[in-house]
């Protein structure tokens, strides 16, 4: 897997550099009124619970395109601090409306793009993810007392979010068949979790280190603001 992300990111780096042969030049379709792709984010390969899928979307009018994403999620051999296994999925859901002129604050930033600015757009995201996991944690009972430790225990969890996300495309090929999209935004979320094995009574224990600013386990039920953050590379089909 350290492999297959070392190619990832290699690749990424060869394609910002043809993006930056293409960018300016002007070439390549910008927008259309009908444009439909697939996607794929190869940073989902680096989150801490590994995300791995396509996406697909549809650019039916002039300004509005809906796009969808599923992703399997698995355990990363990146972080020692995951569970023992974990498998589950990803949905992500967008309505994109697009702005022709483009962002004033994006154009600022790339005065040399705006020839090519057909692209820019503001999502309204919602996601969900469900998964199973395996780990170990220590549980109790008040009454009567009784301590579990290290108890191997089977959970489910499921997330659901929203976010508004704001968005941009550029061509990658002179024909605009390949392209790459950075998008960001912030939004929330709200975990459930649910204990498969764990006898009645028994609560886990959570450890909330770093002045509160830990990431929450993975155990934890907890609400929480996110910042959807991707780059993802597109191949219209249209």
């Amino acid at each position: 897997m350290k492999l297959l992300f070392t190619a990832c990111l290699f690749f990424i780096l060869q394609i910002t550099c043809c993006a930056q042969k293409n960018l300016f030049k002007g070439n390549g379709k910008v927008g259309s009124e009908t444009e439909k792709y697939f996607s794929f984010n190869p940073f989902g390969l680096a989150e801490p619970q590994m995300a791995t899928g396509l996406g697909f979307g549809n650019h039916f009018t002039e300004r509005s395109e809906y796009f969808t994403e599923l992703s399997y999620i698995s355990k990363t051999p990146f972080y020692a601090t995951l569970p023992h296994d974990l498998n589950g999925y990803r949905l992500l859901l967008q309505y994109r409306y697009h702005f022709f002129e483009g962002f004033p604050g994006l154009n600022m930033l790339f005065k040399r793009l705006q020839r090519n600015d057909g692209n820019s757009f503001i999502a309204i995201e919602f996601r969900i993810k469900g998964y199973n996991f395996t780990s170990t944690n220590t549980f109790t009972k008040e009454n009567p007392a009784d301590t579990l430790q290290q108890y191997a225990y089977r959970a489910g969890a499921v997330s659901v979010g929203g976010a508004i996300v704001f968005g941009k495309s550029y061509n990658l090929s002179n024909d605009g068949n390949w392209k790459f999209e950075i998008t960001a935004g912030i939004g929330g979320k709200q975990k459930f979790v649910k204990y498969k094995n764990v006898p009645a009574g028994y609560q886990s224990i959570i450890v909330n280190g770093g002045f509160g600013l830990k990431p929450p386990s993975i155990q934890e039920p907890v609400g929480m603001p996110y910042f959807p953050c991707t780059l993802r590379l597109k191949y219209i089909i249209n």
